[in-house]
């Protein structure tokens, strides 16, 4: 269960996303462009229609993936609290990650070209065994963000080593 108070991304990442799948459609149907060329639009070869049939479905993934974005961009939060962050994703497979803050050793912010259209970042947070990742929020509270991570994981790790 998403607490109330957890964060909601921004409404710009609904933007993001569907860009991300326009981009992922444009270079499918490319692919399926050329290699139906290369294949000379032989419809009865068995390995055409193989082929144009996994077109079709990944096609189907990604438009599918566009389509739920509303339900996708409802469920996606993140809550800092005193002892640890916690994500929350997924809308069919829901799931939460909560990383302690004493665990963190690594918090970096990473901006592509259409993320810095929007003014948005993602958080990559690395423990250990695990990286993690706060999607297209905006850059200043990604900063924010970043900064309150890596003060808390010190202060974790102070009050860890004085045992």
């Amino acid at each position: 269960m998403i607490p109330k108070h957890a964060q909601s991304l921004p409404k710009a990442a609904k933007k993001v996303w569907l860009i991300y799948d326009a981009i992922a459609l444009f270079v499918l149907l490319a692919i399926s462009l050329t290699s139906n060329i290369f294949l000379k639009f032989n419809g009865h070869n068995s390995l055409t229609i193989g082929v144009n049939v996994l077109f079709g479905f990944i096609l189907l993934l990604i438009i599918g993936n566009a389509v739920l974005i509303p339900y996708r961009y409802h469920f996606h939060r993140y809550l800092l609290q005193q002892e640890a962050i916690s994500i929350y994703k997924g809308f069919f497979l829901r799931k939460s990650e909560t990383i302690p803050l004493n665990r963190i050793q690594n918090v970096d912010t990473v901006q592509g070209p259409i993320l810095k259209m929007f003014h948005l970042q993602n958080v990559s947070i690395v423990t250990a065994a695990h990286a993690f990742k706060v999607e297209t929020i905006n850059e200043d509270v990604a900063q924010y963000l970043r900064d309150q991570l890596i003060t808390a994981a010190r202060r974790a790790r102070e009050v860890d080593t004085d045992d």
